[in-house]
Order: structure tokens, then sequence, then C-alpha cells
């Protein structure tokens, strides 16, 4: 029997995409988010919630607002966390970084903590958004009108969602150490987002480094 999302039902959102090569390879990039079912009003769907997660009230439209051209968006994917076999239901995006300037390296990122009401590292989170600028800092800071538009997508991040079926998604810190998601029936331990906190400082994501050029 198919997954039935209830008020409280945990959703998985991965927005996937790549950062072009600049001189060595290109590199494979992908952010997740989770979302709380806080208000039902209509039966909830993954379409409607990946498509406002997409748009200017969501995620993505802010991110490519500030990311490099380098940027190439692949798609969207969607999963019920709270059902071990739901599958994920992916679709195709194109979206493209907007600053056609000079992109930093792709291990470089903009840094984002999400805090919840509880203590401990299993009730916080953060984010390494690719596609950082050159034109976005002086030496290692956020600055100027880069800072401006990487401070939209922070406030994007805090945001509820509301999709087309009026439904409310409340962004959420999922405790995968906490939780048992590989079994039905699924034990999901996860809080909402009270607070996102931008660091001015160029943030590090070592995975993404690309392969050494002589």
């Amino acid at each position: 029997m198919p997954f039935v999302p209830i008020v409280g039902s945990i959703a998985e959102v991965v927005m996937s995409g790549t950062l072009a090569a600049g001189g060595s390879n290109a590199v494979n990039v992908a952010s997740v988010f989770h979302y709380r079912l806080a208000v039902v009003t209509a039966p909830p769907t993954k379409a409607a919630l990946e498509t406002v997660f997409n748009g200017a009230a969501g995620i993505v439209a802010p991110f490519l607002a500030a990311a490099n051209s380098r940027y190439t968006q692949s798609g969207n994917s969607v999963r019920w966390i709270n059902d071990a076999l739901d599958a994920p239901v992916s679709t195709a995006r194109a979206g493209v970084g907007a600053i056609a300037t000079d992109g930093m390296p792709t291990i470089d990122s903009v840094a984002m903590l999400f805090r919840t009401g509880m203590r401990g590292k299993s009730f916080r989170g953060s984010k390494h958004f690719p596609g950082v600028n050159e034109s976005d800092t002086t030496d290692d800071i956020l600055v100027g009108a880069g800072l401006v538009l990487w401070q939209a997508l922070q406030a994007a991040c805090a945001a509820n969602l509301t999709d087309a079926l009026a439904n409310v998604w409340t962004p959420s810190v999922l405790s995968r150490k906490l939780s048992t998601l590989a079994t039905n029936p699924t034990t999901v331990v996860a809080n909402d987002v009270t607070q996102v906190l931008l660091n001015l400082n160029v943030g590090t994501m070592r995975r993404r480094r690309v392969s050494t050029v002589r």
C-alpha cells in the first residue's frame, strides 16, 4: 500500500547539478533538503512540492540568482522519508547560475548553519552551496551585491514552502544517526529549523575537489 503523507511526514528534496570544468574535470554536486508537512489542505503530491521548491518562493530560484554560470541544474528529486520503500520521483531541470563572471574553485562554497530548538550535533545541519563567484568576495569574505544575493537564499532556506495545493512544508533538520530509515516501520527524528546562519567567510567542500592538472 502506498505511503500517504500526513501532518508530520518528512519529505527529502535533492537538488542536483554540475559545475562545469574550469581547466580540470566537471564536478557533480547535490544539495539535500528536508521538509516537514505542517499543514494539510489537500492530498500532498511530490510534483506540487517540487514545483514550489524550484520556483521563486522556494530554494532553486534564489540559488540560481546567486550562483556562477559554471553551475547547471540537472533536476530535483522528492521522496517521502517515512516510507523506506518509497522511490524518489525525479524532475528534470536545466537552470543555470546567473552570474557570468569568474567562478571560484569547485571546493569553495557558501556555508550556512541550520539550527533547531534542540541542542546537540544531531539537531544541527548545514548546507555548502556551490557556484561561488570571485566578485562575491573581498579576500575571504562575502561582500556587496554578491552577499545580498546569498542572504536572499539564506532567507529562503529558513522559510516555509506553500505549494499549489495550499499544503505547508516547514524546513527541518533530519538526524540520520538517530533515525531508522532503511526498513519499515521507520523511525524519523527531525526538528524544525528555527534559524539559518550564513558564514561570511568562504567555506570548503573537499569532496568537490577536481583532479590534479600538470
